[in-house]
């Protein structure tokens, strides 16, 4: 009978992502803006700095950015952990929960991490030497060794619940 031991949702902070938006969004909506002026103000082409093919561009990139930055808003670390199984989801970027068994685990720790130093960033990242790792605030983590091999970090806010829960799931394989 599997019974639930650990569970956390994280999102990103959103006045980081929001001041990132804006100054995103307005160094692409000026030009849009301007480009837009010059060409509804019945100059000559010549007039108009962007062309029409810039503005088509920047329209474009300002729709796309919107896009990513709205996923962002949305974005949110899912953690569970049960008596059978650790479980990651990164929704709306990775909808599906990833089931890791307690078998796969050679080792765990919670460990103080640099987010751009070691990882370039937050989010869904991946670095040859360093693993996956799947972060959204705060520079503590459960960093997983895996039997083959591989590292996965995943970040945390309860560092203590986690480990305790970590501790209940082991020991059960042990």
């Amino acid at each position: 009978m599997k019974r639930l031991l650990f569970t956390e949702e994280q999102k990103f902070e959103p006045r980081r992502l929001l001041i990132l938006t804006i100054v995103t969004i307005a160094v692409i909506a000026i030009p849009l803006g301007r480009g837009l002026y010059f060409l509804s103000a019945d100059n000559s082409p010549g007039d108009n700095p962007m062309g029409v093919e810039g503005l088509v561009v920047s329209g474009v990139t300002l729709v796309v950015m919107a896009f990513i930055y709205t996923m962002l808003f949305k974005a949110k670390l899912k953690t569970k952990i049960t008596t059978e199984k650790l479980s990651v989801s990164f929704p709306p970027l990775i909808r599906k929960w990833r089931d890791i068994d307690p078998g796969e685990i050679e080792r765990y720790e919670l460990r103080e991490y640099h987010p751009n130093r070691e990882y370039g960033g937050r989010g869904i990242k991946r670095r040859l030497r360093k693993g996956r790792a799947w972060t959204v605030a705060g520079r503590t983590g459960l960093q997983l060794y895996f039997k083959n091999g591989k590292r996965f970090l995943i970040g945390t806010q309860k560092q203590q619940a986690l480990d305790h829960a970590m501790h209940k799931l082991m020991e059960k394989e042990d």
